[in-house]
């Protein structure tokens, strides 16, 4: 092959890419070097080309470098060619696909104006029409005319007549149209204004206005409490929806449970027999949305109360609570026991009695447990303040609130303490019918009156302590008993514990220092005992002709030995048994009552 051989190419020039010159991709492009349209106008452009610049590369027809191209270039550099047959068969088939579309519409066009033209001259619009429409049409069948009509002035004067009175009953239409808009318009603003102060209203007395959670557009108040219990977490919440006057309507909320039960009721019941109750009393309903607000909130209070308390009873089967389908019972032991349950609200105004010493321990108990639950309100809000601890896959069950333990604790340490001070008074009341000096002090509950209480939590603290009351006894024989009486309904006691201190100036007794006992019989035994002991001592400081026999609760006369005297203390008294050795007993027994005679007149002269 000679040098001057002209050698040609057998492929088609390469294609420029027709995305560059897309609508889109020059917008693009003409934004980053341009910035917005807004930017750029005609005046800005004839000035760069009057200045001799160069042309704007944008418009340039060189393909530009791109990120995205940097693949094909690498693949084509490597050899690659693409199916250049396939892409130019696509491209003619595409072309042939368009031209004969166009021919296709050029044609139509040409029969629908041989067609017409056919009328005035057949044979030249039989020539161009296509042999289809000569078949389908016959030649000279589509025609045109042109039309011209004489006004008639009647007509028009009726025409502009008609219309000028279409266009009042138009206008007289639209402007009553527009006045009803207006008059609607206004009694919804009115109605709407009407609402928006009660919400406000209601707002500014402290309630909180949201959104309910199911209905986005709709205001709703909360009336519940963000610390409850996860069963009570959704109800207290209440739609507030306008009314056909504009006034705020409450969707229907509970304010009362079955059979019109509203309110935490407490009873103290002796031997089955009603002695004393708290008051069930509550804002009358006058059908204001503020007062079923308040009814609401009440409810929801009262109902999670009886809830919780019903939820820890079923703990504490072995302190003797029990519980049933609508009342949990508190025993309190002797016959008198504490009934909890829900009440309806009194009728009429109903005053607690407050010289029923029962009625005003049902009340204490029912406002100890409003107060309770508030508190552990409080705490959960505490705790759910603080860092959660950590992520564990067992659920953890959040326990029960803690409000029946500490008042039964209170109300059986109570009932203890009654008890005891009931068997002092009658030690005291038998000793000195029997003639001789005894008293008692007690300093009941005393490790729970704080001197200085700052606030209520430091109240309820204190009221969930366990309970200690203190008695001193001064017994005849210079002996003196110290009792510490301590109630708790867990760990170590689990109940109420009686601590006993003895001490004395004589020798008589041998069990002294401190002793412990867990149930009230056991109490009651050692104090008999006590003063058994006591009168032994009496006797030896007072009368020097009787001696002790053996540190028993026994003497014997000095003078005649064969006189004996045996002490003994029970519920019923101080009994004395004398008699003489051989011969017939005799008993005397003081129990309490005025008999005229003292235990120095039985030593000092015998019976008989």
């Amino acid at each position: 092959m000679s040098s001057n051989q002209l050698l040609l190419s057998l492929k088609s020039w390469p294609e420029d890419d027709p995305e560059l010159k897309s609508v889109s991709s020059l917008i693009t492009r003409i934004q980053a070097q341009r910035g917005h349209f807004r930017d750029v106008d005609e005046s800005i452009l004839e000035n760069e080309i009057r200045e001799g610049k160069d042309t704007d590369p944008l418009f340039d027809d060189s393909p530009v470098e791109e990120s995205g191209g940097g693949a094909s270039n690498s693949a084509l550099a490597a050899g690659e060619e693409p199916d250049r047959a396939t892409q130019l068969k696509n491209a003619k088939a595409e072309i042939v696909a368009l031209v004969g579309h166009a021919l296709n519409e050029a044609l139509f066009g040409l029969d629908y104006v041989s067609l017409l033209v056919s009328l005035q001259n057949p044979e030249a619009g039989s020539s161009s029409m296509s042999p289809e429409l000569k078949k389908s049409v016959p030649v000279g069948s589509l025609g045109f005319d042109k039309v011209q009509r004489r006004a008639d002035p009647g007509s028009v004067k009726e025409d502009l007549a008609i219309s000028h009175a279409w266009k009042v009953e138009g206008l007289n239409s639209a402007a009553d149209t527009l006045m009803g808009a207006s008059k609607k318009l206004g009694d919804d603003v009115r109605k709407e204004a009407r609402y928006w102060e009660q919400i406000l209203a209601i707002r500014e007395d402290g309630w909180v206005v949201t959104r309910m959670p199911n209905e986005r557009r709709t205001l709703g108040v909360r009336f519940g409490f963000a610390e409850s219990a996860a069963e009570y977490k959704n109800k207290g919440v209440g739609a507030l929806r306008r009314g056909e006057d504009g006034d705020v309507v409450m969707d229907d909320v509970a304010t009362t449970g079955s059979h019109g039960k509203a309110m935490l009721r407490v009873r103290v019941l002796e031997n089955g027999e009603v002695k004393g109750s708290s008051v069930q009393s509550g804002n009358k309903c006058s059908g204001s949305v503020k007062d079923m607000i308040q009814r609401a909130r009440n409810f929801i209070y009262e109902d999670e109360l009886f809830f919780e308390i019903t939820r820890e009873a079923r703990l504490m089967a072995n302190y003797g609570v029990r519980t049933s389908e609508d009342a949990v019972t508190i025993d309190l032991g002797g016959g008198r026991s504490i009934v909890i349950d829900m009440a309806p609200l009194d009728d009429g105004d109903i005053v607690l009695d407050i010289h029923n010493p029962d009625s005003n321990l049902a009340q204490g108990v029912v406002t100890a447990f409003r107060i309770l639950l508030s508190y552990n309100h409080r705490m959960s809000l505490r705790k759910r303040s603080k860092p959660p601890p950590p992520l564990t896959q067992r659920k953890i069950v959040p326990p029960a609130l803690r409000m029946v333990a500490p008042i039964t604790t209170h109300l059986l340490h109570h009932q203890h303490q009654l008890n005891l001070q009931n068997l002092l008074r009658h030690l005291i009341k038998v000793v000195k019918s029997a003639g001789m000096s005894t008293a008692f002090v007690t300093k009941p509950r005393h490790n729970c009156l704080k001197p200085v209480i700052k606030n209520v939590e430091t109240a309820v603290e204190a009221f969930l302590e366990r309970i200690e009351s203190e008695a001193t006894v001064k017994l005849p024989g210079g002996w003196k008993v110290e009792i510490n009486m301590k109630t708790a309904l867990g760990p170590p006691l689990y109940g109420t514990a009686y601590i006993i201190g003895t001490s004395h100036d004589g020798v008589s007794a041998r069990l002294m220092g401190e002793n412990r006992f867990t149930s009230s019989k056991e109490m009651e035994m050692y104090l008999f005992w006590c003063l058994e002991r006591s009168i032994v001592n009496e006797v030896r400081y007072t009368n020097d002709k009787w001696e002790q026999i053996a540190q028993s609760n026994e003497m014997w006369s000095i003078d005649k030995s064969t006189r004996r005297i045996r002490i003994s203390v029970d519920r019923t008294g101080l009994s004395i048994v004398t008699g003489t050795t051989g011969g017939k007993d005799d008993r005397v027994v003081w129990d309490g009552s005025d008999t005229g005679r003292t235990l120095q007149d039985l030593l000092n002269h015998p019976v008989g």
